[in-house]
């Protein structure tokens, strides 16, 4: 009996649960940038001489958040690390480039990346759905 009523529970509790589907094609190439921004932000950091400490703790904080991003929409995340380096590349090139032609951005680059070195989760995902025009699986107002 207990393992009937047990088996009852979990049936009622996962129907019940709202479904997911699973993002499409044009949700997870957006997860991906945002992956790439995130490394783009560190590597412009870099560029404007961000310590390393600063640099570590905002890529573990990119990475723990995005990573439950992930976890929660049903994003593939296993090019991670590839997303996030390439972006970290282009963000170094960018401030290099504009750093040969006269234009000094280090200090807005350097003001955002300390507000995302600490940012929470809840921050973090109420900030990407302002830019994408909501969260994933809902509907643009």
């Amino acid at each position: 009996m207990r393992k009937l009523l047990t088996g009852l529970a979990w049936v009622l509790s996962t129907a019940a649960a709202p479904a997911l589907a699973a993002p499409d094609t044009a949700e997870q190439a957006q997860y991906d940038l945002f992956i790439a921004a995130a490394g783009a932000s560190n590597g412009a950091a870099r560029a404007c001489g961000a310590s390393e400490p600063d640099l570590a703790q905002h890529e573990a904080t990119a990475r723990k958040n995005l990573m439950q991003y992930a976890k929660e929409y049903g994003f593939a995340s296993a090019s991670y690390d590839t997303q996030f380096q390439k972006g970290l590349e282009d963000g170094k090139t960018m401030m290099d480039e504009m750093k040969k032609s006269g234009v000094d951005g280090c200090r807005g680059v350097l003001a955002s990346f300390q507000n995302e070195r600490a940012i929470g989760y809840e921050d973090m995902k109420n900030a990407l759905a302002e830019v994408s025009d909501g969260l994933p699986g809902e509907e643009a107002p």
